[in-house]
């Protein structure tokens, strides 16, 4: 019997790797991480095609100062009374006006370790622990230009390569 069973798992080990040295084409998996939308593709052409296609801004204007280390966010040149939306599912951590040269803000903690900040607005249209959905509207924006940072964790991050 003993004999039976080496070669039982002879053929079977042998049975499994043949899988390995076969010259049958595999699809490739593509793994894109969509912190950094950087993926496992080498072709340019297929990594274009793979696009995170939930992108939105958290309000309709220009950029007037981008993102760098001495101004960790974006300022848009908005008009008071312009709709702020989130920018993603989330979970509000702060809403008020404890910080007194960001005016009123809202601070929402999203999946995977990301914080957004929505600064400089006249109204906050949700409140402490309030679950927001991506493309709500949160706000409206003041009198001073709209200021938008993100984090991962607690380090900034440039929000363009999050918006549209």
């Amino acid at each position: 019997m003993s004999s039976f069973i080496k070669h039982f798992a002879l053929i079977f080990i042998i049975a499994s790797l043949a899988g390995c040295f076969s010259n049958s084409k595999k699809e490739a998996a593509v793994i894109v991480d969509k912190s950094t939308e950087k993926s496992n593709l080498q072709d340019e052409a297929v990594k274009k095609a793979v696009k995170v296609a939930s992108k939105i801004s958290p309000v309709e204007a220009e950029v007037l100062e981008y993102f760098s280390k001495t101004h960790p966010g974006l300022t848009f040149n908005t008009h008071p009374g312009q709709q702020v939306i989130a920018t993603g599912n989330g979970i509000v951590v702060y809403s008020g006006n404890k910080m007194k040269s960001l005016g009123k803000i809202i601070i929402i903690k999203h999946p995977l370790g990301f914080y957004s900040t929505y600064a400089h607005n006249e109204t906050l249209k949700v409140q402490n622990d309030n679950k927001v959905k991506k493309g709500q509207i949160i706000a409206t924006t003041g009198a001073d230009n709209f200021y938008f940072a993100m984090k991962k964790f607690e380090t900034p991050i440039n929000p363009l390569e999050y918006l549209k």
